[in-house]
């Protein structure tokens, strides 16, 4: 089976799946039976034992977050493009992201910096920088086996880490922990620099708000994404009945040097 071992998404007419293609082995749902040997190119569809059609394809990034298997809870993507723009990321940018988690935020990150930029990862646990390792391997080998990046895993607790240990100018850096103000118990920022927060409660906004403004940052914003599909089907068009509401807060920030 030549797609042996590819990543790919499995849709059918109202709910998609995120699998791993193996030979001889088979897909089963309630709409029925796939057999992964009959999945020969990809994009394509194929009809189940029960008679329907499932479309199957690589998937998006933002598919493959919202539809793998992950540990803490992941940055949502409308909220990672939002966090991307604050923290003025470009292709050369060297970036410290403070939490790993699950892997979601590290692995667009990865996706524009390529092998130009450069990432420190920080977390204290182990399992969260596995777990992270394996999504960011499995996706980009859903891409091409030639992507190449740079990225450092760093284990540390957040007041025991040494800003002065990475060895390159750091021009922004991205946090998605619980108290991000523990970076300045033992660091402190000299050189002009972009900070992007993640929170889930306004207190730890408040919080880290107060601790930015005492050690100099400037331009300080806040503020959360909510967002809302719409149907467009025949003559009918309106706003869905739910939303993607409150995820978080982002807290954004810039040190600049005098």
């Amino acid at each position: 089976m030549k797609l042996d071992n590819s990543l790919v998404v499995i849709k059918s007419h109202n709910k998609k799946y995120l699998t791993v293609l193996k030979d001889g082995e088979n897909f089963i749902t309630n709409d029925g039976k796939i057999s992964y040997n009959d999945i020969e190119t990809l994009p394509t569809s194929v009809i189940s034992s029960t008679g329907n059609e499932f479309y199957i394809y690589i998937p998006t990034y933002k598919e493959f977050v919202l539809l793998m298997k992950r540990g803490p809870q992941i940055i949502y993507p409308k909220d990672i493009g939002s966090i991307i723009v604050d923290a003025n990321i470009n292709n050369k940018s060297k970036v410290l992201e403070i939490g790993t988690g699950s892997g979601a935020l590290t692995l667009f990150l990865i996706l524009i910096l390529g092998d130009c930029g450069k990432i420190y990862s920080v977390d204290c646990e182990n399992k969260n920088q596995y777990r992270a390792k394996k999504t960011i391997e499995r996706y980009i080998s859903s891409l091409s086996n030639e992507f190449e990046y740079n990225l450092e895993f760093i284990r540390s607790k957040l007041n025991h880490f040494s800003f002065n240990d990475i060895p390159e100018n750091i021009n922004a850096i991205i946090t998605d922990v619980p108290e991000p103000w523990e970076f300045f118990n033992n660091n402190q920022i000299k050189n002009e620099i972009t900070w992007v927060s993640y929170l889930p409660s306004i207190s730890q906004v408040e919080k880290l708000t107060k601790i930015l403004k005492d050690n100099n940052f400037k331009n300080i914003e806040i503020k959360e994404n909510l967002e809302r599909y719409w149907i467009i089907k025949e003559k009918i068009l309106r706003p869905k009945n739910e939303m993607v509401g409150h995820t978080g807060f982002i807290v954004s920030s810039r040190y600049i040097s005098e």
